[in-house]
C-alpha cells in the first residue's frame, strides 16, 4: 500500500487562534486571552503538513480565494513539499477562515465563515482526478467545512476510486448544520464507499446515536466501512476492523494546544496503515503523533523519527515493526 502516495481532498481555511481563553463571553462581553497567532489550516491542511513532516508523498484537492490568505496557503504547503497541483484559486473569492478559541486545558470551540467553500462543488475533484489515479490513498477531509461539497454526489467518486484500486479514507469533522437526517442519508452512501472511516466521538455518537464508543464503532462498521478508528481525546482511541475491537490509551503530554490534533492522529495512523503495520501500532503511531504536536507551541508537527522515539519509550505503546 505505501506506492503512489497520498490525496488528500478537503477544507483549507486560515485560523486565527487565541489561546488561553477561560471561557467564552456572553452576547455584549468580552474576554481576553493569553496569545494569538494565524496559521494556514483546515483538516486537509493540518493533515497535508503533518504526513509531509512525516516523510509521506503528499497531493492535495481543494480551493482557495483569491487572497493573500490563500497564497499563505499555497506557499506553507509548497514550503513542505506538498503538491498543489490540485488546490483551485477561485477568481474574485475569499478564503475561509475560522477564529478558534483555546482554553487553558487546551478544549477548543470554533467560529467559521467558509467563503469560497460554499461556492465551490466536488467538480473541482473532478478536475484533478488524475491525482487520485497516481495516489494510493484518496482521503476525503473536512466535509463539512466545504458546504458546496454534495455528499450524495461525492459517493459516486469514492466508489470510482475504490474501483480503481484505492483506499479510500473519511473525515467528515462536525456537521454545523445539525446532522439532520438528509445529511445523515446521504453520509451513509459515502460511508458505504469507504475504505477507513477517523470520526471522533462527538461525531460517532451524533452519526450513530449510540452512546459509548464501542457501540458507536460497531454501529458504522456496520455501515460498510472496513476499519472505523474512533477518536477519544485524553481518552486514547478505539478502532474496529473484521469484527474485532482494539483500544490505546492516549500518551501522557502537556497539553499547549489541541486544534489539529485530530487531524495529527489522522497523519500518523494512516502512515503506519500505509506501511502495512497493525491495527493496535496504527493506533500507537497516531496517539503519539499526536501527543507531541499537542505539545508544543510551534514547529508542531512531528517527523517519523520522533513519533518512533516517543513509542520506543512509552509504556505499553512500543512500535510494531511491518512485515
Amino acid at each position: 500500500m505505501a506506492a503512489g502516495g497520498v490525496c488528500l481532498i478537503g477544507n483549507f481555511c486560515v485560523d486565527l487562534i487565541l489561546r488561553g481563553v477561560p471561557r467564552l463571553p456572553e452576547w455584549g462581553q468580552e474576554v481576553a486571552g493569553d496569545e494569538h497567532l494565524l496559521v494556514s489550516s483546515g483538516q486537509t491542511t493540518y493533515t497535508a503538513f503533518a504526513l509531509a513532516a512525516l516523510g509521506e508523498p503528499v497531493t492535495v484537492i481543494g480551493c482557495v480565494g483569491e487572497d493573500p490568505w490563500g497564497e499563505q496557503i499555497r506557499r506553507d504547503l509548497q514550503a513542505r513539499g506538498v503538491d498543489t497541483s490540485g488546490l483551485e484559486t477561485v477568481p474574485g473569492g475569499k478564503t475561509a477562515l475560522t477564529v478558534a478559541a483555546v482554553r487553558p486545558d487546551g478544549e477548543r470551540a470554533f467560529l467559521s465563515d467558509f467563503a469560497c467553500l460554499a461556492h465551490s462543488d466536488e467538480s473541482v475533484i473532478a478536475r484533478h482526478w488524475d491525482l487520485v489515479e497516481a495516489s494510493a490513498l484518496a482521503a476525503l477531509l473536512g466535509v463539512f467545512s466545504w458546504p458546496g461539497l454534495s455528499l450524495a454526489r461525492t459517493a459516486p467518486l469514492f466508489a470510482r476510486a475504490r474501483r480503481a484500486g484505492k483506499a479510500t479514507v473519511l473525515d467528515t469533522g462536525w456537521d454545523p448544520e445539525g446532522w439532520a437526517a438528509p445529511t445523515l442519508a446521504a453520509l451513509q452512501g459515502l460511508l458505504a464507499q469507504t475504505s477507513v472511516f477517523l470520526p471522533n466521538l462527538d461525531e460517532a455518537r451524533a452519526i450513530t446515536g449510540a452512546a459509548g464508543p464501542s457501540e458507536a464503532a460497531r454501529a458504522l462498521a456496520g455501515l460498510g466501512p472496513e476499519v472505523v478508528v474512533v477518536k477519544l481525546g485524553r481518552e486514547g482511541s478505539l478502532a474496529r476492523a473484521g469484527g474485532r475491537e482494539v483500544r490505546q490509551a492516549a500518551l501522557p503530554a502537556e497539553v499547549v494546544d489541541t486544534v489539529g490534533a485530530g487531524d495529527v492522529f489522522n497523519a500518523g495512523f494512516l502512515q503506519a496503515r500505509r506501511q502495512g503495520r497493525p491495527l493496535e501500532a496504527c493506533l500507537q503511531a497516531g496517539s503519539a503523533a499526536a501527543a507531541l504536536y499537542i505539545a508544543r507551541p510551534r514547529d508542531r508537527f512531528p517527523t517519523s523519527r520522533e513519533v518512533e522515539a516517543l513509542l520506543a519509550g512509552a509504556p505499553g505503546a512500543r512500535p510494531v515493526e511491518a512485515p
